[in-house]
């Protein structure tokens, strides 16, 4: 289904492209930035790529990464879950997650969010599409494109106990109301955090 969900993408999206601005305006030129759940690279690791950051995408799905590859030929791409890398602390400048972590079972949160933070270099910033609402489902045939899919996440509240356990610095975490391609409203918790530039090695 990696072509039908392309095709829902908005590249122009504005709360997308604001945010994106507003981690931009926290690293430095040629940031090494992780996207995790890249997709097919449209829009958000095309435009950090545009902008010349060392953008690295992690997505579990390899027709999603051959997309990503012919859509982003500056960036590189890592086949893999993202609850099962391993990179070494204070590899990155950024981090990113755009309706990705809602796929990853929200028992494993706290460990992943603890990883992101472990990840980003101090001063370093994480900037997410969290949720407002406590879900967990599946569907067999979802939109009818003939995969399955499934949600696990947490409401509002959880989710901001969680990056403050993790010990991030909330520079915001607030629910925005965007209209998708199919013009549904959809309300998602978003959320730009930094890593203390006062830490060290963690």
């Amino acid at each position: 289904m990696a072509e039908q969900y392309l095709a829902t993408k908005d590249p122009e999206d504005p709360l997308a492209l604001a945010a994106l601005e507003d981690l931009a305006s926290l690293v430095p030129q040629g940031a090494a930035v992780l996207d995790l759940g890249c997709g097919a690279g449209v829009p958000v690791t095309r435009w950090l790529a545009d902008r010349r950051f060392a953008v690295t995408g992690v997505d579990v799905s390899a027709r999603q990464l051959e997309l990503a590859r012919s859509n982003v030929p500056t960036a590189t791409f890592i086949k893999a879950d993202m609850t099962e890398l391993a990179f070494a602390s204070e590899t990155f400048d950024a981090v990113v997650a755009f309706h990705s972590i809602i796929h990853v079972p929200r028992a494993d949160h706290p460990t992943l969010l603890a990883s992101i933070h472990r990840w980003l270099k101090p001063g370093g910033a994480f900037l997410a599409t969290m949720t407002v609402t406590d879900y967990e489902g599946r569907e067999d045939d979802w939109e009818g494109w003939g995969a399955p899919m499934v949600w696990s996440h947490y409401d509002r509240d959880a989710n901001v106990a969680m990056l403050r356990g993790a010990d991030f610095e909330l520079r915001y975490a607030e629910p925005r109301t965007s209209r998708g391609t199919s013009d549904e409203s959809e309300t998602w918790l978003w959320v730009l955090a930094s890593k203390s530039s006062r830490e060290g090695t963690t």
